[in-house]
């Protein structure tokens, strides 16, 4: 299965507001560093795409350490809907909420999280409601989903702060996690991105594979834990995601 990526704006403001409480010296900026959740693509002939994330940050290093405080554990949303198949253009169908809150559109008919709101009611093990007005061809509709949340997915301790891109890369998680289809696995120099897809606890990415990324200190690896289900709605196949991601800033050479 193919892959894209949504943007993970509400991630950005997060660490964005604990670089600027904590540190007044910091030595990466996130504004400056394109980072996206890994989403499964949909079915060729999916009409729109609705994706459920929980997002799980461990703090740069360059973070001075807080008490209690491991990381940024976040509910990201996201919503496509497309005039035809995906890759189509993009078009507002109404009000659209995620476990009764309600997603925005900052442009371009792409519907994301508000990016001042953390929770979406995201749990692992339970499953989500949608709810969409509807519009632009597509008809009302609500719907929870069969499926349930993945458990949240972590890197093993093997997963060092710093890789050699002239090297082979290999990334572990714990364990595969309950409720999950398939993992997503990423590295990333923060444009562009390296990815497989792989239903176990570790993959290796291979020196010829990470030879498009850039060397950085704010790069990033990633694992996905998720599942989909399709329903239609009208004669519109709406493809439903829900993903538990742990991303760490990394330092590619």
């Amino acid at each position: 299965m193919k892959t894209y990526n949504t943007t993970l704006c509400a991630l950005f403001l997060g660490i964005a507001v604990i670089f600027s409480a904590c540190s007044s010296d910091d030595d990466i900026d996130p504004t400056q560093t394109t980072q996206t959740n890994p989403i499964p693509n949909a079915p060729g002939d999916a009409n729109a795409v609705l994706a459920a994330v929980m997002s799980y940050s461990d703090l740069p290093s360059s973070v001075p350490s807080i008490p209690g405080v491991g990381g940024l554990a976040i509910d990201v949303a996201s919503g496509s809907f497309f005039t035809a198949a995906i890759g189509t253009n993009l078009v507002n169908v109404g009000d659209v909420k995620l476990n009764a809150k309600a997603l925005t559109i900052p442009g371009g008919n792409a519907y994301i999280n508000n990016p001042t709101d953390f929770s979406y009611s995201l749990v692992a093990g339970q499953t989500n409601t949608w709810q969409v007005a509807g519009g632009s061809g597509f008809d009302a509709f609500t719907h929870t989903t069969t499926k349930k949340m993945p458990s949240q997915v972590k890197f093993s301790s093997s997963v060092a702060a710093s890789y050699s891109k002239g090297s082979d890369v290999t990334l572990s998680i714990e364990a595969v996690t309950s409720n999950t289809d398939n993992i997503l696995w990423v590295i990333s120099d923060g444009k562009t991105t390296v990815t497989k897809e792989s239903k176990t606890t570790s993959v290796t990415f291979s020196s010829s594979e990470l030879s498009v990324l850039k060397a950085t200190s704010a790069g990033l690896v990633q694992a996905a834990s998720y599942n989909a289900e399709e329903k239609s709605f009208g004669g519109k196949k709406v493809y439903f995601i829900n993903e538990t991601v742990h991303t760490k800033i990394i330092e590619i050479k």
